[in-house]
């Protein structure tokens, strides 16, 4: 979303100043019309008799960003799909040794979340990208998990990938989190951490060390704050009892990104998913004349990134709107982890009314999220099947 607002080149054009800012969203279906072009006398009677397969009150998931923060979206009905049932998703799954029944019901934000682009994201950027392999099939003779470093483990991508490494490939996994209440989530609530690293407490204390000091260049302090974050991969892995990273999920680029290079083992594969740390760079301002306390959020990649060639490592990006015509396999996975105790439902960070969204989206780089950052913009005004009008209307973005 913080790409949407750059000029920059990305895989969608910048959202133009003035219109309404794309977010996968939840919502109810409120009215329905069939002409091909909108009509001022739009309403709840509109005759739904012609073909179409949804109805007023269906709750439908957008994740086309045609809808993006509103109350009210005028929609395409090829660009939403009704949410699913556990059951539907699911199969013929149990739920603590009874078949699940078709009408249970998951909690709304969660398809916005596991369920939804966020665990999409992680699926896809684990699986395709990362390629984990389970223990017996890790090498000729060598029945050792694999080990995986994730960025922003605590985030809402990162949490699930850090609980798919674990609990269904068997990875050692070493998450990356800022602050200890994310780090004792991670490794004590979640359990799917055997090493949470705190970078937001060695970045404090190398600040802290310069904290005074006559202009203190930002480049040294970036150097000082990498070679402590290289100390802490080193320590990482000596508690893992691994050689080096056979994969890493990066969620923030930067030095956590370059430094990780140097720890690979042969035929690593690298995910970039994201690179919080440099998504308020404007780089398409910088010029030659620029300060050089200005680092660029991939400023010394090129120290370790020699290092890929010899490794014989792979390093990709990925898009989850690449995968859109498997998104529904990648769900039912994700439901039957779910089921099975894999993947743990995680209560979203929701905060209430559209006009606190920009407020919340600035959280997201202030760390003050814990899992999916969702925002609520109503309760449900139709309604539904068993007369229940108080689900919510929710609007949300990935991070």
């Amino acid at each position: 979303m913080r790409g949407w607002m750059s000029s920059a080149k990305s895989y969608l054009p910048p959202v133009p100043i003035g219109e309404v800012m794309r977010g996968a969203t939840i919502g109810e279906v409120v009215a329905i019309y069939h002409d091909e072009s909108p009509r001022s006398d739009f309403n709840e009677t509109t005759d739904t008799s012609k073909k179409g397969k949804l109805k007023i009150g269906d709750i439908v998931s957008d994740f086309s960003n045609v809808g993006g923060w509103q109350e009210y979206a005028l929609v395409p009905e090829r660009s939403v799909r009704k949410v699913e049932t556990l059951a539907r998703l699911a199969g013929n799954s149990t739920v603590r040794g009874g078949s699940l029944p078709p009408s249970v019901e998951l909690p709304l934000p969660i398809h916005l979340s596991i369920l939804g682009t966020t665990g999409l994201t992680a699926y896809f950027g684990l699986i395709d990208v990362c390629s984990p392999k389970p223990p017996y099939q890790s090498g000729p003779g060598n029945h050792h998990p694999e080990t995986i470093l994730v960025t922003a483990a605590a985030g809402a991508v990162g949490s699930i990938v850090c609980q798919v490494a674990k609990f269904v490939y068997g990875c050692k996994v070493v998450g990356v989190a800022g602050g200890p209440r994310k780090c004792s989530w991670l490794k004590d609530e979640l359990k799917c951490c055997d090493v949470v690293i705190d970078y937001r407490d060695m970045e404090s204390a190398v600040e802290g060390n310069v904290t005074g000091k006559i202009e203190t260049d930002a480049s040294m302090i970036y150097v000082q704050k990498a070679q402590q974050y290289q100390k802490l991969l080193r320590q990482a892995l000596k508690q893992v009892g691994s050689k080096g990273f056979d994969m890493m999920f990066d969620n923030v680029g930067g030095y956590q990104l370059n430094e990780t290079l140097y720890r690979l083992n042969p035929h690593a594969r690298v995910a970039l998913c994201g690179a919080i740390s440099g998504y308020n760079v404007d780089m398409t301002s910088l010029s030659q004349q620029q300060s050089p306390n200005i680092i660029s959020p991939t400023a010394l990649y090129m120290k370790h990134g020699m290092a890929m060639i010899s490794l014989r490592a792979k390093i990709q990006g990925f898009i989850v709107l690449d995968y859109i015509k498997q998104w529904g396999r990648a769900k039912q996975q994700l439901a039957q982890w779910i089921v099975e105790g894999k993947i743990q439902y995680q209560k979203e960070d929701i905060r209430e009314g559209l006009e606190n969204a920009p407020a919340a989206l600035l959280d997201l780089f202030n760390g003050e999220n814990k899992g999916k950052l969702i925002v609520k913009i109503g309760d449900r005004i139709t309604t539904s099947e068993d007369g229940n009008q108080n689900e919510p209307r929710i609007i949300a973005s990935r991070l």
